[in-house]
């Protein structure tokens, strides 16, 4: 099957991470897989993850090149264009929607599916992409969703078949938990780890105000801030920020912290907290929607409600605290992340891509 992917960058990120894993492995199983995006977008470090078979495809067009709303129709038409002679063609990230609309409505590309990572947080003062995301259903064959919480949420916009096809965890040969403990910090300091960026809805300013509260009962504990993104940030607790660590970096980070914190407001799936429990680290994070897939409260995680840094606070003193709690937790997260598998993700995007095209 010829298998098209628009993308709004080829620039690291969960939701290009998640199409590159798609990709990949669709390659893999003999399908010819293009990937369009604007020209200018494509991070090295992304496209060397890239199978030698799936090919890049760069649209003359460039984001930026003319503001305002004829630069932004320039662009879906360049985009549009390029998209090569596909049996599908899957638009991604909210906005490629219209390119999609335009390469299989008016160019003939192939019949239209959208892979729907999204969630209405995201595109907040947003008008054009919040009406593309409520819309868009209408003029795909189906959606793929990564989760059922996505799932409810674009059948709450429109009537239109919605698959969930999940995600999985990639690479486990390096997110596991260490062959035997291992300490690499002061016996006397307690590690929380932090993955986030600096925009609000991953929250961090929660996760900060948070950590200032149990730092006023735990005076031995220090944050490790990881980001994809340079920045600058305040606290009143002892904290390290580093900047975009290897994946195998990240992996021991996981391992040796006392507590994994996401605090995001919502997400599609969320990979962090299961990598995180992939590597036996104990999780508290927010009821932030599709990590539902996989957070059990009082089982492989502490649960609370998002942008509520005094629940927050109180998860987090519990696994500090209670020694009993944190080591259930580090037992029960590398069973939960062993379910969730790329093949197993792969085969249900393939099935759903397959009923398309029924045997006649």
């Amino acid at each position: 099957m010829r298998i098209s992917f628009i993308l709004s960058s080829l620039r690291l990120s969960g939701g290009v991470q998640v199409i590159v894993e798609y990709a990949n492995r669709l390659a893999q199983r003999g399908h010819q897989i293009a990937l369009v995006m604007p020209r200018g977008t494509v991070d090295a470090d992304i496209l060397s993850e890239l199978n030698s078979h799936v090919e890049v495809r760069q649209s003359r067009g460039a984001l930026g090149t003319q503001p305002g709303l004829v630069g932004l129709l320039r662009l879906t038409w360049s985009m549009a264009r390029t998209v090569p002679p596909s049996d599908v063609v899957i638009s991604t990230h909210t906005p490629t929607t219209a390119v999609g609309w335009l390469a299989c409505g008016v160019w003939r590309r192939g019949r239209p599916v959208w892979l729907f990572q999204d969630y209405e947080e995201m595109f907040e003062n947003r008008p054009y992409e919040t009406w593309l995301m409520r819309h868009a259903l209408r003029w795909h064959e189906c959606a793929l969703v990564v989760s059922e919480d996505s799932r409810c949420e674009l059948s709450a916009y429109h009537e239109g078949q919605v698959v969930v096809v999940g995600e999985g965890l990639s690479h486990p040969e390096i997110f596991c938990p260490a062959p035997a403990p291992v300490r690499s910090r002061p016996l006397n300091q307690r590690t929380i780890l932090f993955l986030g960026d600096m925009r609000p809805r991953k929250g961090l300013a929660e996760f900060l105000k948070a950590a200032s509260l149990a730092y006023e009962h735990l005076k031995d504990i220090r944050l490790l801030i990881i980001s994809k993104e340079r920045g600058q940030v305040e606290c009143t607790v002892p904290f390290e920020y580093i900047h975009r660590p290897t994946r195998s970096e990240l992996a021991d980070l996981y391992r040796v912290c006392d507590l994994f914190v996401s605090a995001s407001w919502r997400e599609g799936f969320g990979i962090p907290p299961l990598e995180a429990m992939a590597c036996a680290a104990p999780v508290v994070l927010t009821d932030s929607g599709g990590v539902r897939e996989y957070a059990r409260h009082e089982e492989n995680c502490l649960m609370v409600p998002p942008r509520d840094p005094v629940a927050l606070a109180n998860a987090m003193l519990r696994v500090l605290t209670e020694p009993d709690l944190a080591e259930r937790l580090r037992c029960n997260g590398p069973p939960t992340a062993a379910h969730f598998t790329w093949e197993h993700a792969v085969d249900r995007f393939e099935r759903a891509l397959n009923n398309l095209f029924p045997e006649t």
